[in-house]
């Protein structure tokens, strides 16, 4: 707005709710921008690290047990593996934490008149989604996988003991797996439609 055309200065309010917004913006989208690059890791640094060492096919001198013989690769491939998800996991848990009073900040600075409220509840749902699903893969599926695998190695020599066990930890590690790449696709949705969302934004 002009006066006898110079630019008046934007009202108190306006300018402070400008700063808040851009603040608020600032931390929403590192934090998720941060929480997708660590879900992306995770689905895409194990892989890589198994089939490396793999290739080296190492001998781990402590592994003594004749039944482990060949597959001292997989041993050291899952102890760095198992290292690296747990980081992420907990990575990912600080970023849905530090999301969350940015989340509910932003619905302070959007219009909440239908129909476009949908945005809003669409990116709140699929942030739930997430944290609900975060959450079972890292204090649910997790544990099971690392616990049977820390038994398997235990009971090696009595073959039918270290089956049933092996066979237990394959289940957990592919659901863990599976938990992992869905988190990539939720988090990415949310990337977008947050995105789609912050077009929409007043400033009040």
């Amino acid at each position: 707005m002009r006066q006898f055309g110079v630019p008046l200065a934007a009202p108190a309010g306006r300018r402070y709710g400008s700063g808040m917004l851009a603040l608020i913006d600032a931390v929403y989208f590192l934090t998720l921008a941060t929480w997708f690059a660590a879900a992306l890791g995770s689905a895409i640094i194990p892989p890589v690290i198994l089939r490396t060492i793999r290739e080296a096919d190492p001998t781990l001198p402590r592994v003594l047990s004749v039944n482990l013989d060949r597959q001292h690769a997989t041993l050291l491939g899952g102890t760095v593996v198992s290292e690296i998800v747990q980081i992420m996991f907990r990575l990912e848990a600080v970023c849905a934490l530090v999301f969350l009073p940015a989340l509910i900040a932003k619905w302070f600075f959007v219009d909440r008149t239908f129909p476009l409220l949908v945005q809003p509840l669409i990116v709140t749902a699929i942030y739930i989604a997430a944290t609900a699903f975060l959450l079972y893969g890292w204090r649910v599926v997790w544990p099971k996988a690392v616990r049977h695998r820390a038994a398997y190695i235990e009971v090696a020599d009595d073959v039918d003991k270290a089956n049933a066990e092996l066979d237990l930890f394959d289940r957990y590690n592919h659901e863990v797996d599976a938990v992992v790449r869905n988190m990539v696709f939720i988090v990415m949705g949310l990337l977008l439609f947050s995105t789609a969302l912050m077009q929409r934004a007043v400033v009040l």
